[in-house]
């Protein structure tokens, strides 16, 4: 959405059809969560986000294209590569880290998220990345927390993170104009608070307690190990290699990836409170299934302790203070 407002696509309309959308001639069609039974129609982008349509954002990837979707990655911290190889070296980034010598970034440097924007890249790929699948699938928590917190910035700044208590605020990269940062926020809302927001019923105790609130449902699916129910430990196969004259170049054992039956990882990114954000935040609950039922509730919880913490101003919420507890003597 961020590389759509950045290109002018914003006002881009497309269609969810119950037929799916085909990127490519022969590639396998893109359909919503719900299948054939999930059809949204002809609808803008503040629509498809809060009702988290794949068909509207995978035709949104392939109108961008690799360059755009480039030039916003790397405004957002995220590396762009060429090949899936080289996005998953797993690079280190101490230049996202604000600290007060370099000494402390390199130690705190987290892994790079990535996507790939090569010459490689085909139509279908470009959906899938729209929605965040395929070569956009390299994408770690607090990356996107990163992101969240780019919109929530009021000047559309991505700062850089910190742990040093007197370590001045500094900038990533000015990565939205004032207006569109605050227009995302809005369409943000809608997530927990539209109508049709696929976090709208969890954040009801949220919005009970008078903080309005924006995010994003996600939901990722990973290929896993076949484990064995005995041991727990991941099934293996011995694979032997050899040369055109049958003779053994190498033996190993090769872990058992169950392609049918990927795991399902919850995400939610949340911003709170939406007037002026004072939290980002990512939660991904692995193996949680949809988004909305794993990691909004926790998200939402969040919010609320952060208002009982003080985080959005006025007074903070008394802390019961435990009973001292009596030792035994034997």
């Amino acid at each position: 959405m961020i590389a759509a407002f950045l290109a002018g696509m914003q006002d881009t309309e497309f269609t969810c059809s119950g037929g799916g959308y085909y990127a490519a001639q022969g590639a396998n069609p893109i359909f919503d969560d719900g299948g054939a039974g999930e059809v949204h129609g002809h609808i803008g982008i503040d629509k498809a986000f809060e009702v988290s349509c794949n068909q509207y954002f995978a035709q949104m990837g392939v109108k961008l294209g690799t360059e755009r979707l480039k030039q916003a990655a790397q405004l957002l911290g995220i590396g762009a590569y060429d090949t899936p190889s080289e996005a998953l070296r797993g690079r280190k980034e101490p230049e996202i880290w604000a600290a007060s010598n370099d000494a402390v970034k390199r130690a705190l440097a987290p892994r790079e998220a990535t996507i790939v924007t090569g010459k490689g890249v085909s139509r279908y790929d470009l959906a899938l990345m729209g929605y965040g699948q395929g070569y956009a699938g390299q994408m770690t928590p607090l990356q996107m927390a990163l992101a969240a917190a780019t919109a929530g910035n009021m000047e559309g700044k991505l700062m850089k993170t910190k742990i040093e208590f007197n370590q001045q605020p500094e900038m990533f990269k000015q990565v939205l104009p004032v207006a569109l940062a605050a227009r995302i926020r809005e369409i943000m809302n809608l997530v927990t608070g539209g109508a049709s927001g696929t976090a709208r019923g969890v954040f009801a105790p949220v919005k009970a307690a008078g903080i309005n609130a924006g995010g994003k449902t996600g939901t990722a699916q990973k290929v896993v190990p076949v484990y064995d129910a005995k041991t727990g430990e991941p099934k293996t196969r011995h694979k032997v290699e050899k040369d055109n004259r049958g003779n053994i170049i190498r033996e190993y054992d090769e872990v058992i990836m169950d392609n049918e039956n990927p795991r399902i990882d919850g995400w939610f990114l949340c911003l709170a409170p939406i007037e002026k954000p004072q939290i980002a935040i990512a939660v991904i609950v692995e193996g949680g299934g949809y988004g909305s039922r794993s990691a909004a509730p926790i998200a939402a919880a969040l919010v609320l302790k952060a208002r009982d913490l003080g985080y959005f101003g006025g007074s903070r919420a008394p802390v019961a203070t435990p009973a001292p507890r009596r030792l035994r003597t034997n």
